[in-house]
């Protein structure tokens, strides 16, 4: 999968997408951990956006879902109705948009790289409806911490680490941005703006 370049400075003559391996580790983790089995990564649409290099305050990644709370195609808002269209890939309707930035997501150790993974892939509704997973009536998205949040699937997250480290994977998600522009001839990825709700119609 990953070619090293052949002598110190060389260039591999070839390209690399990145959302393309990284939908492929995002596969290999659900059909190696049953909290994330639920997730069918034809519906999980892997984008790639871009934050400055160094920057405070930036992220690493991020989920999108295409539904409201508890699967809706709409929601109603100061009296108004509104949905995110259809966003289709290889003729499939997408249920979610993960994204991951570069160059901050790249420029993270491995171990960090998975804990980013799994964070954005737990966002994921357990019925996988396109809602994402509501931990609290209030903070939905995380509940009272971040750092409990994680604890539901730190250990998987170690348990796939351990298994990961024995396979080709490992080197992506050992490259830098630095590395893998030093690697590829052509670096590579799938980019979509975040997709915003519109107007359906006013409600009466």
């Amino acid at each position: 999968m990953l070619k090293p370049s052949r002598a110190p400075g060389a260039r591999v003559a070839e390209s690399i997408n990145v959302t393309q391996v990284l939908t492929l580790i995002i596969q290999e983790i659900t059909r190696f951990s049953e909290t994330f089995s639920h997730i069918d990564v034809e519906k999980t649409l892997v984008c790639i956006a871009s934050n400055r290099k160094g920057s405070r305050g930036g992220i690493y990644g991020k989920l999108v879902p295409t539904r409201f709370e508890n699967g809706s195609p709409v929601i109603k808002h100061r009296g108004k109705i509104y949905t995110i269209p259809d966003i289709t890939h290889r003729g499939i309707v997408q249920k979610y948009l993960v994204y991951f930035y570069m160059p901050r997501f790249f420029d993270l150790p491995p171990a960090e790289k998975l804990r980013v993974i799994f964070h954005e892939l737990y966002h994921i509704n357990p019925e996988f409806n396109g809602d994402i997973r509501r931990m609290a009536a209030v903070k939905a998205a995380h509940g009272h911490s971040r750092e409990h949040f994680d604890s539901h699937f730190i250990k998987d997250m170690h348990a796939f680490h351990e298994y990961i480290t024995l396979t080709p994977y490992m080197k992506f998600l050992e490259l830098s941005s630095r590395d893998l522009s030093r690697h590829f001839s052509k670096v590579t990825g799938m980019r979509m703006k975040t997709p915003k709700p519109v107007l359906l119609q006013a409600s009466r």
